[in-house]
């Protein structure tokens, strides 16, 4: 069940991460074309933030489930075996 929960957590936030990050490249790269620091800085708050959070979640989560074992259903486990 943790390992389930802790796959989903990692996923989500690792989604979150990747993508706002390339938003984050794609909105400086506008701001550096249009010469604009107030567009190049404007994440800088709560955007980035968000971000740094969503990283450190998938990270903890990615820890988890190095360190957690998935069950195995009771069919596939074989009894009497070396």
């Amino acid at each position: 069940m943790l390992h389930r929960i802790a796959r989903t957590v990692f996923t989500a936030s690792l989604a979150t991460a990747l993508l706002g990050g390339l938003l984050l490249i794609i909105w400086q790269a506008l701001g550096l074309a249009a010469g604009d620091a107030g567009i190049l800085t404007a994440p800088n708050g709560v955007f980035k933030t968000v971000l740094c959070i969503a990283a450190s979640v998938a990270s903890i989560a990615a820890y988890v489930l190095v360190h957690v074992k998935q069950r195995q259903p009771a069919h596939l486990t074989e009894a009497g075996t070396r």
